[in-house]
């Protein structure tokens, strides 16, 4: 950009204010997402992926609890 070339601001500054774009319009978003296939939707039962966490979530619990015990 060359000093005599006027800034984007100044440009603007005469004219109306912008508008808002529509979400996801300006973003990195735009226009790249891909729908969820069904299949997906009933992959795993909700309980499955539960399961897991509570499992792990005792288990991490555990291991806790026995490091400050001296277990």
């Amino acid at each position: 950009m060359s000093p005599s070339e006027p800034t984007p601001t100044a440009r603007r500054a005469g004219g109306p204010p912008p508008t808002e774009a529509p979400e996801c319009e300006s973003s990195t978003c735009h226009a790249i997402s891909t729908p969820e296939t069904v299949e997906l939707h009933t992959a795993w039962p909700g309980w499955i992926p539960l399961t897991l966490i509570i499992a792990t979530a005792l288990v991490l619990a555990a291991f806790a609890v026995g490091r400050i015990a001296g277990w």
